[in-house]
């Protein structure tokens, strides 16, 4: 009930408020050289923006705008006040970034000389998302929350059809010029002050194997939850005197998991870790540019085949597949087991779903952004 009402006020705010405080300001001319930086899921920039915005802010002739909140945390006056303010800005705007659904970007007919740019979260193309999934956007959701789009970065050429089908766009406008969030992954100097950061936090881990756990959410964001933690709990007792587990919950999992799940963002965890435990999430395809062993932990893969489905063959993920919290023991326990797995499977997954991933995929959007007749 509370996600359809959700849903019915998404679509008043998109088809009547907000198209009305954006015709009013698009009455004055287009800006050049302005761009938003926006978001509505992060109090502050998001990671898939930072690569992008130190870029940007090398071009002296760009004038760049930053507006974030949270849905999720702030009141309902303060986003309303949020998209509002971002509606005018965007009228006059050149260009505008995003990197998640964002509902004021597609509430209008815009202009033409206004361009939009979704870099999107999540590499690779996994689980099934967007439009092609009742559980994120319902059928009777009437608008398209990426119309607006003139292209979206995906990370390899063969993630173009699912993100078109995912995002209701055309294909040409789906870019495979890489994520640019992973370029941070390439920094030595972010990799190194990532270690630094944790172990100082979490002294206890030294002279230890580190597993980062971080499984997807199930159901719908307003009431997910996660699945496996018992089998890990239990796995993490076993091993403790030699392994150290970070266990990494999604965002929108809301199970009351005081004192286990790790505060330190997922992106600055894949530098320390060994290895990985994950589902379905598309931390996959980031642990992969560490190229670190990955251990497939899904106890409900038949359910959510059934509820959500995937855009691939889950068993032709690379990877080690296990069962239960005995298998994960015994698992990371062979380190020669996982040293195996990273095989030549593993290199021929990576380049076909990564291939554009490269450290340099920051610079080739802002090509485009600052190029526009390339578009």
């Amino acid at each position: 009930m509370i996600f359809w009402l959700k849903q019915i006020i998404k679509m008043l705010f998109q088809q009547l408020i907000l198209p009305a405080v954006y015709n009013v300001h698009a009455m004055k001319p287009v800006i050049p050289g302005t761009v938003i930086l926006a978001d509505a899921h992060h109090s502050e920039i998001p990671f898939s923006m930072l690569a992008i915005r130190e870029e940007l802010l090398t071009h002296p002739e760009l004038q760049i705008t930053e507006m974030y909140w949270n849905n999720n945390s702030d009141s309902p006056l303060k986003v309303f006040q949020n998209m509002t303010s971002f509606m005018k800005k965007y009228a006059s705007a050149e260009t505008v970034i995003i990197c998640d659904n964002f509902l004021p970007a597609a509430s209008c007919k815009k202009r033409s000389e206004t361009q939009v740019i979704q870099l999107w979260h999540a590499c690779g193309a996994f689980k099934k998302f967007g439009y092609d999934t009742d559980a994120d956007i319902p059928s009777y959701y009437i608008g398209n929350v990426m119309a607006n789009c003139n292209i979206a970065t995906v990370s390899s050429e063969i993630c173009v059809k699912p993100f078109a089908s995912a995002m209701k766009l055309p294909e040409d406008r789906i870019l495979p010029v890489g994520v640019s969030r992973t370029d941070m992954y390439f920094n030595n100097s972010f990799n190194q002050h990532c270690r630094e950061q944790f172990f100082r936090q979490h002294p206890e881990a030294q002279d230890k194997k580190i597993v980062l756990w971080a499984p997807t959410f199930r159901g719908k964001p307003g009431s997910a939850q996660v699945c496996g933690l018992e089998d890990v709990l239990k796995a993490q007792e076993r091993l403790r005197d030699t392994h150290y587990f970070i266990i990494k919950l999604h965002p929108h999992s809301q199970l009351h998991t005081q004192g286990t799940n790790c505060s330190i963002p997922s992106e600055e965890l894949l530098p320390v870790a060994d290895v990985v435990i994950t589902d379905y999430s598309s931390i996959l395809f980031d642990a992969m540019i560490y190229k670190l062993p990955i251990i497939l932990f899904a106890p409900d893969l038949k359910e959510y085949v059934d509820n959500r489905g995937f855009y691939l063959d889950y068993f032709t993920l690379p990877g080690i597949l296990v069962r239960d919290s005995e298998h994960i023991v015994q698992t990371l326990s062979d380190e020669a087991a996982l040293d195996a797995s990273i095989d030549q499977h593993y290199f021929e997954f990576f380049e076909q779903y990564m291939a554009a991933c490269d450290g340099h995929s920051t610079q080739r959007i802002i090509d485009y952004i600052t190029k526009p007749q390339n578009n």
